[in-house]
């Protein structure tokens, strides 16, 4: 027995207290700079796969190690940094650890880094043996884009439940806008990431080429692909539906999370910043200044083709009206019947933040507006169902039943939200 009392009794004695002990020695700020790098992580993968495509959409001839590239796995490496370090605190505090629910993201990215490390020099394989890799359903692009995904959704999950604790009466941070701003970063990312999903699941020239169908010489000749031609309208119908879909599914999203009106507009807003910049101004700049080639997507593109589209960037933007005035016009707090009635309404204007989206259908004639519009009230529907069914995760009550902050000694047992209001009934 030890003659030393500041080690005796072992803390094993008192169980209660070992357990506050293993609490104590991690603090949920311990997770802000994990998902906040990972956050970043995940929008520079967005941005630069924007890059990326609008580079290979005018055939500009590259190789691994470009300024889009660099871009794209500079938001890969934040993205695994994170991973490695919240591996690392996960690790060193056990599964019985009380806020295990913080760390919930983690796992979903961790399998996101995990592909991407696969897809990395699959990637460099390909454009050093072939240089131009155009299409999006690759095998090496294929285990990529999952990969972003997953990243996106774990690293922006994380970030939302360290926004509810704080909500919850835990000081995540002495500055709850850092959390506010994180989580729009994340949603914004997010919701470019699924929009990017639904180009890959629809692209049409991508599965030809890499199952055999139609050889690349058959796209770089503009030859009839019948694969392509016979789907191509199924292809873009379900594409209009998708972004639909997602938009709805962030705009209520964003509402439920953040409640104060305009912030859905504002997450709105980083997205139509990354398109409006690397998506359409990538493109009317190349145009102008570069002289690229052009590829089977676009034929020779001209400055006169680059100051046209220009010219629809105030139309673009034009998109975030609609969604500032749902945002400011419609209750956090309405029943799920409306809600649902409501993505009806709110699905054909969010639709329109995936810049790509809104340019092809620009000049259409009022025969395809119409079939579009049905698609898109459609695909509204089908999120307001969704952000229904999931509504409940996004609930402050359930968050903290998960990680059992009522009890914690760490917290307030009255929760409060960012703006010191009492939650739920008094």
């Amino acid at each position: 027995m030890s003659l030393n009392p500041g080690l005796w009794p072992p803390k094993e004695y008192y169980p209660e207290q070992s357990q506050q002990l293993t609490v104590k020695s991690l603090s949920p700020k311990a997770l802000l700079p994990v998902y906040g790098v990972g956050v970043l992580g995940a929008f520079l993968q967005i941005a630069g796969a924007q890059w990326d495509v609008s580079a290979h959409i005018l055939g500009i001839v590259e190789t691994f190690l470009t300024p889009a590239h660099a871009v794209l796995y500079a938001g890969i490496g934040l993205v695994a940094l994170a991973n490695l370090q919240g591996v690392r605190l996960r690790l060193a505090h056990g599964q019985d650890y009380p806020y295990a629910s913080l760390f919930s993201g983690l796992r979903i990215a961790v399998v996101g880094t995990e592909l991407q490390i696969i897809a990395a020099p699959i990637d460099f394989y390909w454009h050093s043996v072939y240089g131009f890799d155009p299409f999006l359903f690759t095998p090496a692009h294929s285990i990529l884009i999952l990969g972003v995904v997953l990243g996106g959704i774990g690293m922006t999950l994380g970030a939302i439940r360290l926004f509810q604790a704080q909500r919850l009466g835990q000081q995540v941070t002495a500055r709850p806008w850092i959390l506010t701003a994180l989580v729009m970063l994340g949603l914004a990312a997010m919701w470019g990431q699924f929009n990017f999903f639904g180009y890959w699941i629809t692209d049409l020239s991508g599965m030809a080429y890499t199952f055999g169908i139609c050889g690349i010489e058959v796209f770089r000749s503009f030859t009839r692909c019948e694969f392509v031609s016979q789907f191509r309208l199924v292809s873009e119908l379900v594409s209009f539906g998708l972004f639909s879909a997602t938009g709805t599914f962030f705009f209520w999203t964003s509402k439920k999370l953040f409640r104060r009106p305009g912030l859905a507009t504002l997450t709105a807003a980083i997205l139509v910043a990354v398109y409006a910049v690397l998506a359409i101004g990538f493109m009317v700049y190349a145009m102008a200044f570069l002289n690229p080639p052009g590829s089977f997507y676009l034929r020779d593109p001209s400055p006169q083709t680059g100051s046209s589209l220009a010219g629809l960037i105030p139309v673009y933007l034009l998109a975030l009206i609609p969604i500032f005035l749902l945002d400011v016009g419609v209750r956090n707090s309405i029943q799920k019947r409306t809600l649902v009635l409501l993505s009806a309404l709110v699905g054909p204007f969010a639709a329109f933040i995936d810049a790509r989206y809104t340019i092809g259908i620009v000049g259409s004639d009022l025969s395809v507006l119409l079939v579009v519009a049905i698609l898109t009230v459609v695909g509204g529907l089908l999120g307001g169902l969704l952000i229904t069914r999931l509504g409940s995760r996004l609930s402050i009550y359930a968050e903290a039943w998960k990680m059992n902050l009522k009890t914690s000694p760490l917290i307030p047992v009255k929760s409060v939200d960012q703006e010191g209001k009492p939650i739920g009934p008094p």
